[in-house]
């Protein structure tokens, strides 16, 4: 009898965990679906809209003020679509030591852009998949990006790429490197 009631408690404690996994992979499933509903919303001129304020920018020996204008535009954009999923724009520096100047946000040297990539993908759907650009996450990334936006030189050259950050039709990365 007592080995029959331990059986019956072990099976019910599979039978709980089968039950946590399937609502897992349940609320998973969801989270996909309201991402691409939200890119699917959009129409595609609304998304040549979107797109065409960045677009400018990308390709190779772009100077140091065009860089920074377009972190100014992104800053800019994040800000206008605060809450609306899938429209956040990442920046990521391809290399941190091919930006010198580069400082995380206590002032020491983040040669590896970390800082601004993670706080980058805290806000962008795209980038990670509890990523939602709510207004702490857009404060953070925003905060990053005005350090990167420090250390960009106005007489230096760089490549901005959106390679690999569309999705959907969206650009939601750029990345940005000193030639």
């Amino acid at each position: 009898m007592e080995n029959a009631s331990k059986a019956l408690l072990i099976a019910g404690a599979i039978l709980i965990c089968i039950l946590l996994i399937a609502i897992g992979m349940y609320i998973y499933q969801s989270a996909q679906g309201t991402i691409n509903a939200a890119a699917s919303k959009m129409s595609n001129q609304d998304k040549q809209i979107y797109n065409s304020m960045i677009e400018k920018y990308v390709g190779e020996n772009k100077r140091g003020s065009d860089v920074k204008a377009m972190i100014e535009q992104v800053i800019s954009q994040n800000d206008q679509n605060v809450g609306e999923s899938g429209k956040f724009i990442s920046i990521k520096v391809v290399n941190g030591e091919s930006i010198p100047n580069l400082k995380k946000s206590d002032g020491t040297a983040d040669t590896s852009g970390g800082q601004l990539g993670t706080a980058c993908d805290a806000a962008n759907v795209y980038a990670s998949t509890p990523g939602d650009n709510t207004q702490t996450n857009v404060d953070a990334a925003k905060k990053e990006m005005r350090q990167l936006y420090k250390a960009i030189s106005s007489g230096k050259s760089y490549s901005v790429s959106d390679d690999g950050g569309v999705q959907d039709g969206i650009i939601h990365t750029v990345f940005i490197k000193e030639m």
